[in-house]
């Protein structure tokens, strides 16, 4: 299975983040936000914000460990979508 099928089969199985994405991958943090900014730029997975961030920033949420938009510099939580290439 290539490193991308193993970040979306990851996130079929409910892996919300990058840093749970790579550790039930085994691939390394950085190549799976490379790859999620893949699909994305290809249509094949949407980020959608869940919520906005609290007043105090990311060090007042409860989210602030496991936030999977802060790669692409959104923040609060994000639902990760996978989608049928276009």
């Amino acid at each position: 299975m290539s490193p991308t099928e193993q970040v979306k089969e990851a996130i079929t199985q409910g892996k919300t983040n990058p840093a749970d994405i790579a550790k039930a991958t085994g691939l390394g943090q950085g190549t799976v936000e490379i790859i999620l900014a893949h699909l994305e730029r290809s249509a094949e997975l949407v980020r959608e914000s869940l919520t906005m961030c609290p007043t105090g920033g990311c060090g007042s949420c409860a989210q602030a460990g496991g936030c999977s938009g802060a790669a692409v510099k959104r923040r609060g939580p994000v639902l990760l979508q996978l989608r049928r290439k276009p």
